[in-house]
């Protein structure tokens, strides 16, 4: 039996088992895969095991075993982490970021870890759903608002937002002000399109859904201050109604595991959202556990099919405030 207690934490009968399920963390060198060592760390529930491309990490301080590997798209990808799956008996994958899950998606790689639990949309919707020129034209057609999109620079209303039709936070994603603007991003980012600019502040919100589509819980924050695309500092504003959201997506029944969507007012009061993630938000996740809804344990309750509890935000956390430093790591070189 699995449950939280009134402070949100998670607690299990798994404490007491001197075995543990292993969960291997993709690309945990990031902000995300750093948040989430030190989290199932904390919890003592699990053995983690994470890999990442690069070894100059702190990982080592909350992780049992950590392996560096080929870029995803390195041919040698899978086969380094099939002889890290079976080495370390490895239960659990948890893709981090979105070039992860749109490598694991796919049915011919999660056919390589038939051994393996994992929590993922279909490979078409995500690949729908991660192209954000295709989410755009998705959103619409549900019913959903999303910013237009441009045909051609002819057709802009400066300001505008130039962004890459794939990309992974705010990498590449530039508010152009003007033709001058436009003439020197157009040549530097690949594969672009342009989208209307919308002011007004900026929401993100941290969702789990189920195996059936249903969301277990939904948390909203404003973006206050952002770097590289993650939020810094983030507050709850449980004034944001986006129960019509929720309900639109949960009757496409084709939504997944951990998804965030940011969104902004706009004049008529609709919520227009203007970037959608297959994955944990990068930034602001740490409030949202804070506040009770403890999406990463409650995605490992789903993998091991036990039952998991409808979330619903308290008032006391409503204004409840993150606020996310740097802090140094220092290493020898032998």
């Amino acid at each position: 039996m699995v449950n939280f207690n009134n402070s949100g934490n998670y607690v299990s009968e798994l404490e007491s088992c001197k075995t543990k399920y292993t969960i291997l963390l993709t690309s945990a060198g990031g902000l995300t895969g750093v948040y989430l060592s030190k989290h199932f760390k904390k919890s003592g529930l699990y053995r983690i095991v994470a890999i990442d491309m690069s070894d100059t990490t702190p990982l080592n301080n909350w992780v049992d075993a950590f392996y560096v590997v080929p870029s995803v798209e390195d041919k040698e990808y899978i086969p380094v982490l099939e002889s890290i799956v079976l080495k370390e008996e490895v239960d659990i994958i948890i893709p981090i970021t979105s070039y992860d899950i749109n490598l694991f998606s796919k049915q011919k790689v999660k056919d390589n870890f038939p051994n393996v639990k994992m929590l993922l949309m279909e490979d078409q919707d995500n690949r729908i759903l991660s192209n954000k020129r295709t989410c755009y034209e998705y959103l619409e057609l549900l019913g959903i608002k999303s910013p237009q999109v441009y045909k051609s620079i002819e057709e802009v209303n400066f300001p505008c937002i130039l962004k890459p039709m794939e990309g992974s936070g705010s990498k590449d994603t530039v508010k152009i002000e003007n033709n001058i603007d436009y003439n020197y991003w157009s040549e530097k980012v690949h594969d672009y399109f342009l989208v209307e600019y919308i002011g007004g502040k900026e929401f993100t919100v941290d969702c789990l859904f189920d195996n059936n589509g249903k969301c277990l819980g939904a948390n909203v924050r404003e973006r206050i201050k952002i770097s590289g695309g993650g939020a810094t500092v983030t507050r709850n504003d449980y004034s944001q109604n986006i129960n019509k959201v929720i309900q639109i997506l949960e009757n496409t029944r084709k939504i997944k595991g951990p998804i965030n969507f940011q969104f902004k007012r706009m004049d008529s009061g609709e919520c227009c959202i203007f970037d959608f993630n297959t994955r944990f938000a990068s930034g602001g996740l740490p409030l949202t556990v804070e506040s009770g809804f403890d999406i990463p344990n409650r995605l490992i309750q789903m993998i091991l099919n036990e039952q998991v509890e409808l979330w619903y935000p308290q008032k006391s956390n409503d204004g409840l405030t993150m606020v996310r430093y740097y802090e140094e790591f220092f290493e020898y070189t032998l």
